[in-house]
């Protein structure tokens, strides 16, 4: 009788038994969402602990209305995953899809835990507290929501901003916010966290790769031997001697003058019997006559 109890427990109380895949039972291959679950299972089988697979999987599942089995799939994506709030932030979708406002902001709340960034999921908490009644609540979590722009009331990007009704109470109150933030734009920049870790202030300078290391010299004994110039951190007392200055260059050597150049010896002159024949000076570039000859026996 005790081997034959959970046997009747499952039988008188179905709900506590697992609930099995439903969705499963009605896919069809002819269409193109049904071959994308199919698809997401095989890996699903091969890769069992992947949680983007659940997630995606949940999200095709929700498509076809099958919500309960998309939930399951989005928790399970949840759990493999502790630091991922897509899962989350999609399960919340599904209970909003359904009108579920309490279990809706229930899940958007835990996705931004997760990820205080996921700016979608504060303006989903603001539009499920407008839903439910809270509306200053609604409008804290829709300026949060604006963080970063005002696409989030755009019909286009959310299907969800065309019923809200405080769209124009949010934007009002946040436009000197927006203001100002939009003129400092590098106040976004602390969202970055590898901006940040390279804004403190460390107690040893950080040292180029290869770079000399920069020792102090021995107390009473020559320097450290070392790849680069020697330098103490520690300023002296006393004035350092005067560098003993430089030796003036030396004087260029004399050089000594060229020789004169030797003139040409005087012409000789005439001999008494032979009258003297006046040569005309010869002009730049005219030729020089030379004298007649004597005709022989004159």
């Amino acid at each position: 009788m005790r081997r034959l109890l959970p046997l009747l427990l499952l039988v008188v109380l179905p709900g506590t038994a697992p609930a099995p895949d439903i969705y499963k039972a009605y896919l069809d291959e002819n269409l193109p969402n049904h071959r994308a679950v199919k698809e997401t299972l095989a890996l699903i089988e091969q890769r069992p602990n992947d949680a983007a697979l659940y997630n995606d999987l949940g999200c095709l599942i929700a498509w076809d209305g099958f919500w309960r089995d998309a939930i399951k799939a989005l928790n399970k994506a949840a759990q493999l995953d502790e630091k991922d709030s897509k899962p989350l932030f999609n399960a919340g979708l599904v209970q909003a899809w359904r009108g579920e406002w309490s279990a809706a902001r229930s899940a958007f709340g835990q996705a931004v835990k997760r990820n205080p960034g996921n700016w979608p999921a504060w303006w989903m908490i603001g539009y499920s507290e407008e839903r439910l009644g809270n509306t200053d609540a609604a409008v804290d979590a829709y300026k949060r929501s604006l963080r970063v722009d005002t696409s989030l009331f755009d019909v286009r990007k959310n299907p969800f901003a065309a019923t809200t009704k405080l769209k124009g109470r949010v934007l009002l109150e946040t436009y000197r916010a927006r203001m100002i933030r939009a003129a400092m734009p590098q106040e976004e920049q602390l969202e970055d966290p590898e901006r940040i870790a390279g804004f403190f202030q460390k107690s040893r300078p950080a040292t180029a790769p290869g770079a000399a290391a920069v020792t102090a010299p021995a107390v009473g004994g020559p320097p450290a031997a070392g790849s680069g110039p020697v330098g103490s951190a520690v300023p002296s007392s006393t004035a350092a001697p005067a560098r003993p200055t430089a030796a003036p260059p030396p004087a260029p050597y004399a050089v000594a003058p060229a020789p004169a150049r030797e003139a040409a010896p005087p012409a000789a002159p005439p001999p008494p019997s032979e009258p003297a024949r006046r040569i005309p000076a010869a002009g730049p570039g005219a030729p020089v006559p030379s004298p007649t000859p004597k005709p022989p026996g004159s």
